[in-house]
Parts: C-alpha cells; sequence; structure tokens
C-alpha cells in the first residue's frame, strides 16, 4: 500500500519515482524507500490537454508541446532534490497515436533531459490494476476494472486471489477519452445526443468484449465487483458528497450506489457550462470534459450495472510505485 509523507523526505534517504504524462495531465509521485512500501514525500499534478488536437489533427500540437514542456521542467527539477535509486518516466494515449509522437519526444529529451517511454495499451492496463489492487475486495472471484483515460478506455476483466495480485484475464482498450472527445465535441459540448451517441458505442462495444471473456453468465451469478480509476469517477463521488472542494482521502475507496451514479449524473446534465465552471469539484479545467468522460461511464455501467462501483483516485503513476517498489 502507498502511503502519504506530510512531512517531505530525507532528501538523502534513497527514493523512488514515477512520472506519468497523460492525455490529459502530467503527473508525478516520489516515494521515499521504506520497509512498509513506498511513502509518498513529494507530487505533482498540472492538466497540460496534451491530446487537445489529436482527434481532430492527428497530433500533438504547438501550444501543448509547449505546456508539456513547462510542466515536465517542473518534473525534472522536482528530481534533481532527491536521490533518486530508481524512476521510470511513461507516456500514454497521445504519444501511442500522434503522427509527430518522435520530435515530441526529442523536444522533451532536450527541454527537460527526461526520457519518455511510450507504453502500450496492455501495459497502461496492467499498471492502472497494479495501482488500486489494494482497494479490491478477494470476497468475489471476479472484478471489472476501467480507466476513462484523456485518450483512451480501458476495460479490465480480472481474476482475485487472497493475498495475491489480480490476474487479467482479458482487457480492451477504447479509442475514446475525454480530451478526443471534448476536442470532437467542440461545437456542442453539452449536447445531449451526441453524448448518448457515446453511450451507445462504448456499450456496443462492451458487449462484444463480454461476449469473448464469456462475462455474463458471472454477472447475473452476482460474482462480480467493479472499480473505476478516473476523474470522471473521482468527480461524480465528489459531487454526491457537495464538497466545497476536492479531498482525495475522502473520494478514494467510496461505494457509488446505483441510485447514487443516476442521481448525480441527472444533476451533473442539469448543470449550465457555467455552472460547472464555478463548481469547486469541476471548475474550469475540467468543465468541458466531464460530459463526455460520463458519457464513457454510462456505456460501461450499461453493460456493468454492478451495485456499488468502487471509486479508486488512483491510476498508471501508483502503479508505476508499486512496479519500482518490487524491483
Amino acid at each position: 500500500m502507498i502511503k502519504s509523507s506530510s512531512k517531505g523526505g530525507n532528501l538523502h534517504q534513497d527514493h523512488i519515482a514515477a512520472l506519468d504524462l497523460g492525455t490529459n495531465t502530467c503527473r508525478l509521485l516520489i516515494a521515499a524507500v521504506t520497509p512498509e512500501g513506498p511513502q509518498v514525500v513529494d507530487s505533482f499534478v498540472r492538466v497540460i490537454r496534451l491530446g487537445d488536437e489529436l482527434a481532430t489533427k492527428g497530433h500533438i500540437s504547438e501550444a501543448a508541446t509547449l505546456r508539456a514542456v513547462s510542466a515536465l521542467t517542473t518534473c525534472a527539477n522536482k528530481l534533481k532534490s532527491y536521490k533518486i535509486q530508481r524512476l521510470r518516466c511513461v507516456a500514454t494515449a497521445a504519444c501511442r497515436e500522434a503522427s509527430n509522437r518522435e520530435a515530441f519526444l526529442e523536444i522533451i529529451r532536450s527541454k527537460t533531459g527526461l526520457d519518455l517511454e511510450v507504453i502500450s495499451t496492455a501495459e497502461e492496463a496492467r499498471l492502472a490494476i497494479v495501482g488500486c489492487a489494494d482497494l479490491l475486495d478477494s470476497s468475489t472471484r471476479y472484478a471489472i476494472a476501467f480507466d476513462i483515460g484523456g485518450g483512451s478506455t480501458e476495460v479490465m476483466w480480472m481474476e482475485l486471489f487472497p493475498q495475491k495480485p489480480p490476474e487479467i484475464i482479458e482487457w480492451t482498450s477504447l479509442p475514446l477519452g475525454v480530451v478526443t472527445l471534448a476536442e470532437t465535441l467542440r461545437h456542442n459540448p453539452g449536447s445531449y445526443h451526441p453524448l448518448q451517441q457515446v453511450r451507445k458505442a462504448v456499450a456496443k462495444d462492451l458487449k462484444a468484449f463480454c461476449d469473448k471473456a464469456f462475462i455474463y453468465p458471472h454477472l447475473r451469478r452476482k460474482n462480480i465487483q467493479l472499480i473505476g480509476t478516473s476523474g470522471t469517477l473521482t468527480t461524480l463521488a465528489a459531487l454526491h458528497m457537495n464538497l466545497e472542494r476536492y479531498d482525495r482521502t475522502r473520494v478514494s475507496g467510496f461505494y457509488l450506489t446505483s441510485e447514487i451514479v443516476n442521481k448525480t449524473i441527472s444533476g451533473l446534465y442539469a448543470m449550465t457550462h457555467e455552472e460547472r465552471l464555478l463548481h469547486p469539484c469541476i471548475g474550469p479545467l475540467r468543465a468541458d470534459l466531464v460530459l463526455g468522460g460520463v458519457a464513457i461511464f454510462e456505456g460501461i455501467y450499461d453493460v456493468f450495472p454492478v451495485d456499488p462501483v468502487r471509486v479508486a483516485d488512483r491510476g498508471v503513476r501508483e502503479g508505476l510505485l508499486v512496479d519500482l517498489m518490487r524491483q
């Protein structure tokens, strides 16, 4: 289990670090190596919208590159302040798909000194599971986990074991994420009809995935739990709790019942764009992203109506830390 420290770390102590450059957000965790596991001593999160032109133009824009360089320069400076024993820096969907990927990676290397590893969808799915494994309950034999990202959505079908990490049986990656959807729906950001088309498309793909992985019999027996690692789900939990500002410690691990899900999504659809902009748990950085994420989640929940669904404010960078600690 990953623990956090409010006091910072001993700069001469051995540390490990994980950096995740996503389609929407740049995230860094630095952790001290302790006998009890990784203890986070420093972190960094910045929304950079790396994929802001990916869906429409197929490349990482010049403006997004500048935002990435700025964020990663901050990360590189933080890393220099610690004795880093092991480091892994990964990039996901935007870098996988961008036509100018190699040019972008070279700019990052030359400007920041960081060498980004572009990981596959399979590795991204695995890391997301590793990061939230301690929130899974081995009282059921199977679990479905999903990660709604900026440029893609991963759905994993897993078998659970007592005292052992979960094993991924099947997984799928959908080429839909909150940033690429926002770009596609830029001229109709709150329009209900195109969002429902997204919902139907996601459900159609996942029904085929269910058939391939023989999931339906287990769904009928209710021998499955559902967990989501995404900003969409954490936002729904924060909205339900009516938080004055987002609090990760209260959100991560929270259970959303189907009643809460339906009520919260209805309330979100009823908000105006201005209301989403001003809401402390949405704000300007997520106001045009959250409805696309909700449409993807609705498609997932249509196929996997497991009650309740557990919220995990975890992801790839936490999975990276756990991996590094095991090495």
